[in-house]
This record gives structure tokens, sequence and C-alpha cells, in this order.
């Protein structure tokens, strides 16, 4: 008999349209949700106390580089530019097949900490097949459901010349021995998908070829970094991929602030989806996020963390910044025109489905739903409003979205299946494995710094033609 777990007496969000929060209770069967009502009687099953709580779907992440996850704060003062000098030119060229499980586990546990059940993860440290295999093992023995979108980035191979070699046989191969293997299934947690190289830093027909290969393997996902605000170039990437034929519902493009509203529409007929990263885009002059104009324009639209070589992993402080940066867009139009608003736009509620519903529809991943609903995987977060930050919860969404954070997620389900409980991960002995995180991350910070960085700089602002 499949186990069975009542979650009694919690204030359910269900994130179902016209479906207003109320005290309920849900119970799960296996994987799945077999009821929700006001009072479930079962004898046999486990009980979560819910009392408390606010009852909601898990969060889905549309975007995030999870193998980061032991360069905590080394971005804290970063642009893009030091970006992609210090993380892409020089921290990745120090990592092992081990540093890369690691930095995806841990990462990936972050994660399910901060009630995030869905993950699709942009994996651009595949510096050797077993970098990849490594990685993937890392979501995997997390618990939680993902895209693993195998990048095909190529990390340095020299510093003495410096050397980029896109393109490399190996790379196609040893995709494809972790389709057939590792990541052979479409119905798992972690389906397997592509992460092209860069559109706008590689040839078109470099691109082209990544993106016919990600079809051929049937790739679940193919996740695309495109038009990154005052750093684009021009190159309207979308507007070429659609000419080429090679736009498609399986793609899922991230940031795009210099989007055109032409390039927009494009994306909101073929059904492509869009990331917007709301924290790294602010701070790295990627531009002002594109979401309220995606979302005019009809874009399949959502909400990614990106990285946490920065700030906390986290969907709560995602949603926050996104919707004052909406609303003060809004707000300026206003002031611009001599007024002040009657009404704020958007609500709460709209970035929340963002974080959630709008998520799971972008990510089409097997059982992410971003709702609860009996029949549905049972991807289910308890956040407890006992704190003083979120003491009284008068209103659940507002709770989420503006007062929450990660402390406070008490219990996390996925598929039916408990991986926080209590405000503890289940089966996760921290004190030693945050040793061996920080080993992994003293040896690839010492090894790092013995690199000369002044010829990386060169090369990327070559790179960037438009940086001051």
């Amino acid at each position: 008999m499949q186990q069975r777990t009542l979650i009694q007496g919690g204030r359910v969000l269900t994130m179902v349209p016209g479906d207003d929060a109320a005290v309920r209770d849900i119970l799960v069967e296996g994987d799945r949700i077999v009821a929700i009502g006001p009072r479930i009687d079962v004898g046999d099953a486990q009980v979560i106390d819910a009392s408390d709580c606010i009852v909601h779907p898990g969060f889905v992440d549309t975007h995030r580089h999870t193998w980061q996850t032991q360069l905590r704060t080394v971005a804290t003062d970063w642009s893009l530019f030091d970006y992609v000098v210090e993380m892409r030119c020089i921290f990745s060229m120090f990592y092992q097949a081990e540093d890369a499980y690691l930095g995806n586990y841990v990462g990936a546990l972050e994660a399910l900490n901060a009630g995030i059940t869905t993950v699709v993860d942009h994996c651009h440290i595949i510096n050797s097949p077993d970098h990849a295999h490594e990685a993937a093992r890392g979501l995997m023995d997390s618990g939680i459901r993902a895209h693993f979108c195998y990048g095909f980035w190529p990390n340095p191979t020299s510093l003495t010349p410096f050397t980029l070699t896109p393109g490399e046989p190996w790379r196609f191969e040893a995709a494809k021995a972790l389709r057939k293997g590792l990541l052979s299934s479409d119905t798992g947690r972690v389906s397997f998908g592509i992460a092209p190289s860069e559109l706008e830093g590689m040839p078109f027909d470099l691109s082209r070829s990544e993106i016919q290969f990600a079809r051929e393997m049937a790739a679940s996902r193919i996740s695309l970094h495109v038009a990154v605000g005052a750093y684009d170039a021009g190159e309207r990437m979308v507007t070429r991929l659609s000419d080429a034929g090679l736009l498609g519902n399986d793609m899922l493009f991230v940031h795009g602030a210099a989007l055109t509203d032409a390039e927009l529409k494009l994306l909101a007929d073929s059904g492509a989806g869009l990331s917007v990263t709301p924290e790294t885009e602010l701070q790295m002059g990627m531009g002002i996020p594109v979401a309220a104009r995606a979302l005019a324009a009809g874009v399949q639209t959502s909400i990614g963390v990106d990285i946490v070589s920065n700030y906390a992993g986290d969907m709560f402080a995602q949603m926050r910044l996104l919707l004052q940066t909406m609303r003060s867009q809004q707000n300026l139009d206003y002031e611009r025109a001599g007024k002040a608003p009657r009404v704020i736009r958007p609500r709460a509620s709209e970035v929340l489905r963002l974080a959630t519903v709008d998520a799971a529809r972008v990510t089409g991943l097997q059982g992410a739903q971003g709702m609860l609903q009996i029949g549905d995987k049972a991807d289910i977060v308890l956040t407890r409003t006992t704190s003083i930050h979120m003491t009284p919860a008068t209103d659940p969404v507002g709770a989420l979205v503006l007062n929450a954070n990660a402390s406070d997620v008490d219990t996390v389900l996925v598929d039916g299946r408990i991986v926080k409980r209590g405000g503890q991960l289940v089966g996760v002995d921290w004190a030693a494995l945050s040793k061996r995180l920080r080993a992994s991350s003293e040896r690839i910070l010492e090894q790092a710094a013995t690199v000369d960085a002044a010829p990386i700089r060169n090369f990327v602002s070559d790179m960037f033609k438009n940086i001051a």
C-alpha cells in the first residue's frame, strides 16, 4: 500500500483561479494529491499539523546556475563583465567533477529548503563527461524536480594563452551518453535539457547545430540567454532564430531586457517561455526586468534565481524585487505625466503566479503543475506564519510575496516525499556536508587567485563592444 500523508488544518492556497485561500486538509497518497477538503478523516496516514501555516504549491525556479553554490558571495559587487571574466573564464577552470556534484547537490538542497520544488538548471560547468554526469547526479540525489540543461559553453582549456574551444565533438558525445544513460527517462523527476553556447557570443551556425542536436536528443527544454540589456550588441537573435525556422515552444529564453516588441511577439506566437531574473538583472547592468512588457505581449513569463554566488537562492526575494520594480515602472509613467496612481499594479497575486502556475507551464516538466489539485503531483510547501515578521499573516498572498523568507519554510514535499519537515532538511548531515563544500570552495579560490586576469579582461572587453 502506498504511503499516505495527511496535511491537516492549514490555510490552503491552491493557486487555482477563483479559489480563495481557506482552512483545509490535503491527503497525499504516493506521489499524488488524492483529496482536498475542510476535514478529511484517514486512520492510517502520517499526519502533518499545518495549523499556523500557509499551504501552497512549490515554487518553480526557471533559471539557475546551480553549480556556483560553493562560490557564495564572491559576486557581491560584480557587473556582468566581472562575472564573465571571473566566473565563466577563471573559477570554472578549477572545478573538478566532484565540485560540480557538490555545487548542484547543495544548491538543490538550498532550493528545497526555501520551498523551491522545481528548478531549471542551466549547467555550463561541463568541463568533461564526468562533470556532466556528476552535476546531473547532484540534482537527482537531492530529491528536487528539475530540467538538467547540459551546457555547451566551452569553459577555458588554457590560460597561457587564454583559449576557448567551442563545438568540440566530445561535448556532443557526452550529451548523448548522458541522455542514453542517467537521464534516459522522460518521466523521471530530472529531465534532460540543453543549454547551447551563448547565442550572442558564438557563430550562428554553431548555435543552429546545438539547437538541432537538442531536438534530435528530444531535450525537454532548451535554455538560452538573450538580449541582455545594455550588453546586447543588436544581434536580434530571436529574429534570426525565427527566420531560420528554429523558434519553438521547447525554448526557454532568459533575461531579454533588450528584446524588441516584434521579438516579444515572435516569442508569444511560438509558445516559447521567458525567465526574468530580477536580482542579477538589476545588479549587473542587464536592464530593467522585461516581465511587464513580456506579459503585455502575451509571452509565457516566469522568474529565475540565476546565481547564488552573490545572494541567497530563494524565490521570496525575487518575487519581492520583481513586484516592486514593475510597480515602480508604472508609477514612473504616472509621474512623468504629472499624475499620481489611484491603483497600484501589478497585484502581489500576479507575481506569485509567475513563481508557481506560470513557471510550471514554462518548464513543461512532468508533474510540475504549480497548483494544488486532486490528481496533481504532490509538490507542496508549508510556510509557517508564527515568526515576528509573519504575524499576523492576514493576507496569505501578501505574506508569501512581501514578508516571508526561507526560514519560514517548515515542510516541503516533492512527489509526495517529505524532503523538509519541522524546518529541517530530511536525511541531510549538514555539518559533514558543509565541511566538504567549504573545502571545495577554498581549493577553487586558492587556485583561481594565482591567475593573471588582465589578458582575460582584454579578451572579454573585445566580446562586449559597448562597455563603459
